[in-house]
């Protein structure tokens, strides 16, 4: 008997025995070659709900929902050895697990499969709770917010009362800080929506000078920390959603502000610049380039490629969500923003925003006197009684006819009678046919129908598409005279 023969009951002894202790493993252990189970152990049909001989001789699509889902877990089990994914039971049932592979020559991998369904559920509920907490942080900011505001727009409006028989310029100054503050509550409101939706900007063509002082001043009332500003004269408009933008630089203030518990200063620079090359992932073209420095205790490097995620935060208080808000709002604008820090030193972001051709709001208002009378026919839809009061006296103020209806038939039954320079259409109508539906109908009837869309839910992706949908322009409310007659000067006038 040759050596070969002395062994080879030994080697078949021993690869049952392996069998048998696999096949008693409490982890899913099964023999693929290619992508086909050749062998497959008790857990594994446990886990799944198949038995043996259906499992074998089966590619290892069978127990994927996807195929797309399968490929990736292919490709992951052959780079880096182990992927999480989602299995089909035969009862239909979708677990997660952890696979991890080791291969036995070219053509052949073990794989052992590990349930943790468990895990997985309870990290979602986790992650679940910890958004409900975030959310709880912002909405409770923004009610602590919203009533210090109502408290300056309830005491102005009753001082200007106060005044108007008394002195009319100190009325006026009151009625003017109300108008202000709830311009300030208007930002308060994108911000709630710019959070639920992730959002899908309301742009207007607009210069970014007096928005990064304004936002930074309002960011630092009774701080004590100074902002200096180092702005270019020059800077191009860009097209931008104002609450939005004013929203990004004031986290990105606050945040520079927490950085410097002992006080410090903030520097603001702004500049034009020209990217021909793709180094921070944008196109080729012109841009204004926003610098926001402190001089605080800096962020470590090893969470500098964090910063922006959501949930992400060094600090003991806080949500974690005001720099990814600010990263989504900038790349929402075709931007770019980036951060660099030393510890101990300080830390500058950097934000990358293209420069639009046409002229600004500001700089057309210079050309132009925006509250001369225009005229013309106007038709307003709205279910709110007390907004079409307030629409008919602006558009009065304007030199406009209107006429007004409380939903779509009523528009379009008004609109068939009578042709109007301008429609103006409330998208959301409790109980009646709202402005989409509306429109669609009024195109029907008159395809050059000159309508403009107006909400309160400026987070509807009508209102960021709008001329998909028919429409010429959008207002988002609240709005004053001046934003009113604009839009309406470019619906008619078609400027």
């Amino acid at each position: 008997m040759n050596q070969e023969e002395k062994h080879a009951p030994d080697e078949q002894g021993s690869e049952g025995s392996l069998r048998t202790i696999l096949s008693a493993s409490p982890i899913g252990i099964c023999r693929v070659r290619g992508s086909v189970f050749e062998w497959v152990n008790d857990t594994m049909c446990r886990m799944t709900g198949y038995p043996v001989e259906t499992l074998q001789g089966k590619g290892m699509e069978y127990l994927f929902e996807r195929e797309d889902e399968c490929l990736r877990a292919s490709d992951a089990l052959h780079g880096a050895g182990y992927v999480e994914t989602t299995l089909r039971t035969r009862d239909g049932t979708l677990i997660d697990v952890l696979a991890q592979a080791a291969s036995v020559d070219d053509e052949s991998q073990i794989i052992t499969v590990t349930d943790i369904t468990y895990r997985a559920r309870s990290e979602r509920e986790q992650a679940k709770i910890g958004k409900l907490e975030s959310l709880g942080v912002l909405a409770g900011g923004i009610a602590h917010d919203f009533n210090n505001i109502l408290t300056m727009i309830l005491g102005n409006i009753t001082l200007g009362k106060m005044y108007m028989d008394m002195d009319k310029d100190k009325a006026k100054d009151k009625l003017t800080l109300a108008e202000q503050s709830i311009a300030r509550a208007k930002e308060l409101t994108q911000q709630l929506l710019t959070f639920s939706r992730g959002g899908a900007p309301i742009t207007k063509v607009a210069s970014i000078t007096d928005h990064l002082r304004e936002t930074a001043q309002f960011a630092l009332t009774g701080t004590g920390v100074t902002c200096r500003f180092d702005i270019a004269d020059d800077l191009p408009p860009v097209a931008i959603d104002e609450g939005q933008i004013n929203q990004a630089i004031g986290h990105i203030v606050i945040n520079a502000h927490q950085a410097m518990p002992q006080g410090g200063a903030i520097l603001i620079t702004a500049r034009n610049m020209t990217l021909d090359n793709a180094d921070i992932n944008l196109k080729a073209g012109r841009y204004v380039h926003i610098s926001i420095t402190d001089n605080g205790i800096g962020i470590p490097e090893e969470h500098l490629d964090r910063v922006f995620d959501p949930y992400f935060t060094t600090k003991q208080k806080g949500s974690g969500l005001g720099l990814a808000i600010c990263y989504s709002i900038i790349k929402n604008h075709h931007g770019s923003i980036t951060v660099e820090s030393t510890l101990g030193v300080g830390s500058t972001f950097h934000i990358y925003l293209p420069v639009h051709d046409a002229p600004s709001l500001a700089e057309r208002r210079n050309g132009e006197d925006m509250t001369r009378v225009i005229g013309g026919n106007v038709l307003v839809m709205d279910d709110e009684e007390a907004i079409l009061e307030i629409v008919g006296d602006i558009l009065a103020y304007h030199g406009f006819t209107v006429d007004f209806a409380r939903d779509g038939e009523e528009a379009l039954c008004l609109y068939q009678e009578r042709r109007y320079d301008a429609v103006i259409l409330d998208l959301t109508v409790p109980g009646g046919m709202g402005g989409r539906e509306a429109m669609k109908e009024l195109l029907r009837i008159d395809p050059a129908v000159r309508a403009i869309v107006s909400s309160g839910y400026s987070n509807d992706p009508i209102m960021s598409d709008y001329s998909q949908y028919g429409f010429k322009n959008v207002i988002a409310k609240p709005y004053d005279l001046e934003e009113l007659g604009e839009v309406l000067r470019s619906v008619i006038g078609g400027n």
